[in-house]
Order: structure tokens, then C-alpha cells, then sequence
């Protein structure tokens, strides 16, 4: 994953604050969101996303992972694929 792609997934992932997304990762996890806070620790070059926090969302998992972990991206509702990217990539 380049700092590029890093930056379209925070673009598009807050593009769809309130709407239900699923973010599939590379582990398998598919994690259900409809918000996202996220944030760069120093030295990481991609960003850490905590979903469903802020405002809580009442029978929602919150999940936490890097973008970098992102395999594909999907609209909550219809299925269809937002975006993806290369799982090969670190």
C-alpha cells in the first residue's frame, strides 16, 4: 500500500460517515462501520481507524486496524465494491 492509497481510504471512509460500509481486511474480518476516528502515531506511515465510536453505534462492534490492512471496501447495503486494494502489498 502506497501513502497515496492510505489517504483515498481515510478520504472515502469519511466521504461515508453515517452510511453502512464494510471493510474487509486481509485477515478475513469483514468489520461493519458507519463511522470512523483515525489518526497517525508517530513514525507510522498509515493511519490507525477506530469505527463506530464517535457517536456510538447501540449493537455494533468497534473495531481497530491499520489501513494497511485493507483488502477491499463495499457499500453496508448494496454489496458493491467502493474500492480495493492489492492484499500483497504491505
Amino acid at each position: 500500500m502506497t501513502p497515496e492509497e492510505d489517504k483515498r481510504i481515510i478520504e472515502i471512509l469519511k466521504t461515508r460517515d453515517a452510511l453502512e460500509t464494510h471493510v474487509q481486511l486481509k485477515s478475513g474480518k469483514v468489520a461493519k462501520l458507519w463511522n470512523i476516528a483515525w489518526g497517525y502515531d508517530m513514525g507510522d506511515d498509515f493511519a490507525h481507524i477506530t469505527t463506530n465510536i464517535s457517536p456510538g453505534q447501540p449493537e455494533q462492534d468497534m473495531d481497530f486496524f491499520y489501513t494497511h490492512e485493507i483488502v477491499k471496501i463495499n457499500d453496508g447495503e448494496s454489496g458493491i465494491c467502493i474500492s480495493s486494494f492489492d492484499p500483497n502489498h504491505a
